[in-house]
């Protein structure tokens, strides 16, 4: 068993496998990936459609759930996050998003030198495969490929939402991921020819025959040692053993936003006091780790309509057995393909810079993050605010590492993340209510026609929003008392420890995660190998 490397990757997920790709292609550098989870081998985490019930069996997650809310009104709310080898990117709905050109202007306007979007744009170009695009801010040639369906190759609904959305003043808009997304278009999305392009896939899987790269798996990390202020390895579990590795370079956390705060709480790097109360000795007083927890909400408007436009017939067991083995003979069919087709980026006010809102046009209704599917036709719209204000927390609640720490992410504690809720379902019933949809057109399901006040609406929202899977922030980069990492996401105050994942965003993108994530990833392995970046 291996007992030293250069350097050690915790986590195996969307950054850990971009990481490992870069830091062992130099054969004079040993690395070592550790994953809790398994090699996600099967047919599930290659067909596109996999993630649906790899969703609701909950099977290569961790399956989170918070502390009750009161935004919500004490609800809990359910936190899927991957434990397999390419973590989220292997489990996930596989859109491909960057957010806005002013996410990252923002992270560089606080001080985080070479995060602007011109500094990030490198790297989102590195990573993709997406030939179709304007070379001069896509890339061509990364191992990430992306598929985009034509209009005119869409469900009905899809089709319907388009002209809706032009009929409501909204522009069709060919590429989305090229600084401005406002306006309709067609969803990119990280499958190509009937198989997902996750991290492990794309990044992992090609170099596994490396000399100098080891993956072990089903091994949970219990803590970082360190000596004098320096990583120097990690002790981690596996079939019940502890054993101990040591680098000698560098230990890097890669196990996202839930999971690397709580490593660097039992490793005694976090808020004192509380790690004091638990009885860990105190290695670094850190107190913003797991701390600027952020993580978008989404709330759906259903509609009914009285044509079988949904999915609900390719649900039936004889369609699914058709649709399955049309998959394995030839590659295509509607598994091979993602769910959702079309979004909108819109703002919620004329007076923002850029768009706070996606909306998803979904062609089937369901609640309990689709684990409940409802038996009726009819579409949903779902909407998440793109730059939340509310801020919650991680925290570990005990010294047992197979412990799930406490999450909190204080939903709605700011009020205007619920007053950009509002404006949302007001937008999406204006698009819902345009001539494209006259022909189909019911009534709407939830929260209902008679759901018209700012009270009705609140309500509705904080009994059934739900998080769509975005948590960020809580190792966030930056300079102040609450800085986790630097901007070349160095630890502060431990030498050769770093943090790669969507936990050093300083602030929420307004897109999607995955895609930045790998993106940091990719910058990361520039900053390690003195490449620049």
């Amino acid at each position: 068993m291996i007992k030293k490397a250069d350097f050690i990757i915790v986590g195996g997920g969307s950054a850990g496998c971009v990481l490992a790709n870069r830091l062992s292609a130099d054969p004079d550098t040993s690395v070592v990936l550790i994953e809790a989870g398994d090699s996600g081998k099967g047919l599930l985490y290659k067909i596109p459609a996999g993630y649906i019930p790899l969703m609701q069996s909950g099977k290569s997650n961790w399956n989170y759930e918070s502390v009750p809310q009161p935004g919500l009104n004490g609800r809990t709310m359910y936190f899927p996050r991957g434990k397999v080898l390419g973590g989220s990117s292997a489990i996930n709905g596989m859109v491909v998003s960057r957010g806005n050109a002013g996410d990252y202007d923002h992270w560089a306007e606080l001080g985080n030198a070479g995060w602007s979007y011109q500094d990030c744009l490198p790297y989102f170009q590195k990573l993709e495969c997406y030939p179709e695009g304007d070379p001069e801010v896509r890339g061509s040639k990364g191992p990430m490929r992306i598929t985009k369906k034509s209009i005119g190759s869409m469900n009905k609904i899809a089709k319907a939402w388009v002209e809706g959305c032009t009929q409501a003043g909204f522009s069709v808009v060919d590429d989305y991921n090229s600084g401005n997304p406002e306006g309709v278009a067609a969803i990119q999305s990280n499958y190509a020819e009937g198989l997902r392009q996750s991290a492990s896939s794309c990044y992992l899987q090609p170099i596994l025959k490396r000399s100098n790269l080891t993956v072990i798996t089903s091994a949970i990390v219990s803590r970082v040692i360190t000596e004098n202020g320096v990583a120097t390895g990690i002790e981690y579990l596996q079939g019940g053993t502890a054993s101990v590795l040591l680098c000698e370079r560098e230990v890097i956390l890669s196990g996202g936003s839930i999971n690397s705060p709580k490593l660097l709480q039992l490793s005694g790097i976090g808020d004192a006091a509380h790690l004091r109360s638990l009885g860990i000795d105190v290695v670094l007083d850190l107190p913003g780790v797991g701390k600027n927890l952020k993580d978008h909400v989404a709330i759906s408007v259903k509609q009914s309509i009285n044509k079988p436009y949904s999915l609900l017939s390719g649900m039936k067991p004889l369609a699914m057995i058709r649709a399955l083995a049309t998959y394995l003979l030839f590659k295509k069919g509607p598994v091979a393909e993602g769910v959702v087709e079309i979004w909108t980026h819109a703002k919620s006010l004329d007076t923002l810079d850029y768009p706070d809102l996606q909306m998803y046009a979904v062609p089937i209704m369901y609640n309990d993050h689709g684990r409940d599917v409802l038996k009726q036709e009819g579409f949903m719209v779902v909407l998440n605010g793109g730059r939340q204000k509310s801020s919650g927390e991680v925290r570990i609640c005990s010294t047992n590492p197979m412990d799930a720490p406490e999450i909190d992410p204080r939903y709605f504690s700011c009020i205007e993340d619920l007053e950009e809720l509002r404006r949302g379902i007001h937008l999406a019933r204006r698009i819902i209510s345009q001539p494209a949809f006259a022909d189909f057109r019911e009534q709407e399901l939830a929260p209902g026609a008679d759901a018209t006040t700012d009270e009705a609406l609140d309500s509705y929202i904080r009994n059934n929003a739900l998080s769509i899977y975005h948590p960020v922030g809580t190792c966030k980069m930056g300079h102040d008392h609450m800085a986790v990492v630097d901007d070349q996401l160095r630890v502060r105050g431990i030498e050769r420890l770093r943090v790669v994942d969507a936990s050093i965003m300083p602030d929420i993108v307004s897109g999607n995660t995955n895609f930045p994530t790998m993106m940091i990833a990719e910058k990361a392995a520039d900053m390690i190998l003195g490449c620049g970046g």
